[in-house]
This record gives structure tokens, sequence and C-alpha cells, in this order.
């Protein structure tokens, strides 16, 4: 990305040492894009897209369904296996029974795990395909179940599986031991009352939480926190006791250690469904917990993704109602990534969006002396997920906050609620990127600083005369890769004119690694 500055001044002899060290704080603050490689694979316009997975350091697994011509009751999954610098390492071809359908993923310690559900919710199995990154060699597991599970989370802890999810709309946990094959349901989440929301896993010992909602004695929201070793066996069932009327409505966990774990996510005041400002509640070794609530009225720069007047006139009405000794009641919805831990503090993400809805104005004409010229009726649809920005919260060991930023998406509407900020947490910057339409918007922080606000980069073609047209939005993304390094993939129809190596039209699926410099 290029920028240019146009200074006019008459500077006298000694002023050049100024002018040299404003220069010098220009470039340091420059920062830009940096898109060293670029894959692409030719697509048919009727082909199904892939699903890309990082294997961090050992780099990018991809996986679609191919057309199958020679078992007529297999489904034929294509694996693709590429290093770092987008050069392919190994492709395979996985044959799967037509009932099941490809529906989870997960990387751990050299292997990736490819999990299969039955169409019918009827069959009492799943099938898992472990693959070794080195080798491509694949070892394949069908896991049995009592009943059926409708499935909405899936993990790896040590040598086993975790899956979640629902039976008749109750939540439920299965843990499965890869070396002795063996099922077990774990133990206290089966519950009428409450929901599963977040599985989260300490590669480092293969301990994991288990997040559920509870309801309180006078029917509002908490958390309670299930802590299994990778056996399956209950080390810890904590419950989040809250204060007032506050409703917990949503939260993630910080690994668990035997002195202190957090969890944050957000609040509600009066058992609403909208979030009124975010909660961090330290949970201690000997049974004690402090919970601290946030409202989005008292972070610095919650609202700072508005225009400059809009956010005073917030501001002046939160003040003028702290004057009055009244609180500011929000209502966002927030989605809530993972929490990081960054040496000596933690860093809470989370993006936040409404639905939209637009109203279509459909008109019936008729005809004669007694019908009027036309008839007008109002009809509602569902338009997507608007998102208006992304907050980042940090906080210390002591559950205190120590500053906050946001970053504007409000260009952002999907119809899937996915994660589409990710970050890069430096020594003295975070750096936070999404792609949207082609575009990559970026943006630089200290702390609540902004070193350098929002830019656009286009993704970078294969060819220098590659134009893009007519591409598919709703695939592909942006996300964190390893160390420094993102990736950003997508559907592109691409025309060129000129190159003489580069074909006058193509369809591509690309993947882009990007980095921040």
């Amino acid at each position: 990305m290029c920028k240019t500055f146009t200074l006019r001044a008459i500077f006298s002899p000694g002023s050049w040492l100024l002018l040299a060290w404003f220069m010098v704080i220009a470039i340091a603050s420059d920062a830009q894009i940096i898109q060293p490689d670029r894959v692409e694979i030719e697509l048919d316009d009727y082909d199904d897209y892939y699903t890309v997975i990082s294997a961090r350091e050992e780099g990018l697994v991809l996986v679609r369904q191919v057309e199958n011509k020679t078992e007529p009751r297999k489904n034929n999954w294509e694996v693709l296996k590429y290093n770092t610098d987008l050069t392919l390492s190994w492709r395979r071809n996985l044959l799967v029974n037509i009932n099941y359908d490809f529906t989870g993923y997960e990387y751990r310690n050299g292997k990736v795990y490819l999990l299969y559900k039955p169409v019918n919710y009827q069959n009492d199995k799943m099938i898992l395909q472990v693959l070794s990154l080195g080798t491509g060699n694949m070892e394949e597991a069908e896991i049995n179940y009592v009943f059926p599970l409708n499935l909405t989370e899936f993990t790896v802890s040590g040598n086993a599986a975790i899956l979640g999810g629902y039976v008749n709309y109750m939540p439920a946990v299965i843990h499965y031991d890869l070396s002795s094959k063996k099922v077990k349901v774990l133990p206290g989440i089966y519950n009428n009352r409450s929901e599963l929301v977040d599985i989260s896993v300490d590669e480092d010992t293969g301990i994991f939480n288990i997040l559920v909602t509870e309801k309180t004695f006078d029917k509002r929201n908490t958390l309670a926190i299930k802590t299994f070793d990778q056996n399956g066996t209950l080390l810890q069932n904590r419950t989040l006791e809250t204060k007032g009327t506050n409703n917990i409505i949503f939260g993630r966990s910080t690994r668990f250690n035997a002195r202190e774990q957090f969890i944050a996510g957000t609040y509600s005041n009066n058992k609403s469904s909208y979030s009124s400002g975010i909660f961090i509640a330290k949970l201690d070794a000997l049974g004690g917990q402090d919970i601290t609530y946030i409202s989005y009225g008292d972070l610095k720069n919650f609202f700072s993704y508005m225009k400059a007047k809009r956010e005073a006139r917030v501001r002046d009405r939160i003040n003028r109602r702290r004057v009055q000794g009244k609180k500011v009641k929000f209502r966002y919805r927030l989605l809530v990534h993972d929490i990081v831990e960054k040496d000596d503090m933690f860093l809470l993400f989370g993006e936040a969006f409404y639905p939209k809805y637009n109203n279509t104005a459909l008109s019936s004409i008729a005809y004669g002396p007694y019908f009027p010229r036309g008839r007008w009726g109002d009809n509602m649809y569902f338009a997507g997920y608007k998102y208006t920005h992304a907050v980042v919260v940090a906080f210390n060991k002591k559950g205190k906050v120590l500053w906050d930023n946001s970053f504007e998406i409000n260009d952002v509407t999907s119809f899937s609620l996915d994660q589409y900020v990710n970050a890069s947490i430096e020594e003295k910057r975070v750096i936070l990127l999404y792609l949207y339409e082609n575009v990559i918007r970026s943006k630089l922080i200290n702390e609540d600083e902004i070193l350098e606000g929002k830019t656009f980069d286009d993704i970078k073609m294969k060819f220098e005369d590659d134009v893009a047209k007519n591409n598919d939005y709703e695939i592909g993304g942006l996300s964190l890769w390893y160390d420094k390094f993102f990736y950003a993939y997508g559907v592109q129809r691409i025309k060129n004119l000129k190159d003489r190596e580069a074909k006058l039209s193509r369809k591509v699926f690309y993947i882009n690694k990007i980095t921040y410099q």
C-alpha cells in the first residue's frame, strides 16, 4: 500500500533536523500489508468449494467433496495439504458412506481430525478420520453413541474426541477415547433448563472446560463451569454467583490451573437477551469468586466506531444520566471470541451485530370502477446480520480492565454469524484485520491508542493484469495462521486480456498468505 505526504513550509537551515525527525516518525508508522504467497485452484462452474483448516506452522489442509466415479454408494472427499509457502505437499481422496456428511474438523499436534455425521439423525454412530500431516496416512474410527445427537461442538483433548450438542433439546457432551474405543457421557450437563455455551481445551494439558447456562432461584441466567481432564474425569464444578439483577448471557474461559481461572463474557439487566456490558469473573482455588461488571458506557472506546457527532451525543447522554444518578441501558448483541493470554494480561475480543430486516412493498393492481389503482402491503424479510464494530478489552490477573479499543466493521452483512476480525498480538501493538469483498481492512493499535487508522488493501492477484469479476463474497474469509501470518481465501472469477501466460477467463479458489509490517 502506498501513501504520499505533501509538506509546504519555509525551512530555516536548523529546521531540517526537525523535518528529518518527522519523516522518520511517518515512515515508522506507515505499516503495510504484505502478501508474499498465493495459490490458485481452478474450478468448474459446479465444483464444490474447499473448507480451509489451519495447521499452524505445518501449513494448511483443504477439504471438499468431488465426483466419485468408482463406488456409487460412497462420497469422495478430496484432501490437500499445503506447506506454509503454499506449495502442495500431498493429496488424498477419502471415500465415505453417502449417508454421512462432513461436519467438523480439528487440528492437534501434527494431526487433522475430520468428523462426518449421519444425514439421518436416527443413525447411532459418527465417522472420525485422523490424518497424519507428515505422511497423509489416515486412520478411521466409528463413534457409536446410545442416542441421536444434534451436534454443535467438536474438539479434541489428548487422545479423545469431545462431541457436544443436544438430545431432545437438552445439552449433552460425549467423550470418545481413540485408544480404547470407549464412549461415555460426561456427567452434570444433561439438563432441560440449560444450554451448551462453549467447550475449550488447554492443548498443553488436555484439560477442558465446558460452559453451560443455569437458572438462578429467581430465574435469571448464570454460567456453570465444568472442568474435565483428557480422560473425561470431572475435576471441578463451579457456578457463577451473579449480583443484583444482572443476567449472564455468554462467556468464555481461560485455561484451568490450580490457583485461578477467569471467565469473561456479556451480561444484561433484567433478564434481557441483549447485552449491557461485559463481565469478568475471577475464580480461585479455595472456592472464592469475584465478578466485575463493566457497562459499555464505562469503556473508553466502545462507541469509537460511530461518526464523531453521533459518538458525542451518546457520550453526552451517558454523562447526563450519571449526573442524575441513573444508569444508561444498552442493548447490544456481541459475538464473543476466545480469550487470549498475553504476558500478564488477557484480551477479550468480540464483534457487535444486529439482525437486519428489509421492508418490501408488494403491489397488487386491480382494474375497474370498484378497485383503487393499487393495493400495498408490507412484507418483512431477514436480510442478514449487520456488523457494526469489533471490540478488544484487556484485563489483568486481578480482573481489572486495563484498556479497550474498537475497530469499525460497518460494511459487513452476512447471513451466518462468523468471526470476521482476527488479531495478531505483538509486544507493543495489536494488528486487527478482516476481509470483505476482496479487500483487506486493517487497523493498528497500541492499547487504547490508534497507531494507524482503518486502511484498505486489495487482495493481491497472481498476474499483474488480473481483474476479479462477479465474485461469490459469501465464500471466503481471513484467519490468523501462525506467528504474524494470516491467510485469506475465497472464490474469484478472473479476466485477463494482456498477460500471455494467463487464461483469458478463469474461476479459482484462492489462498493468499498475509503479514503486516
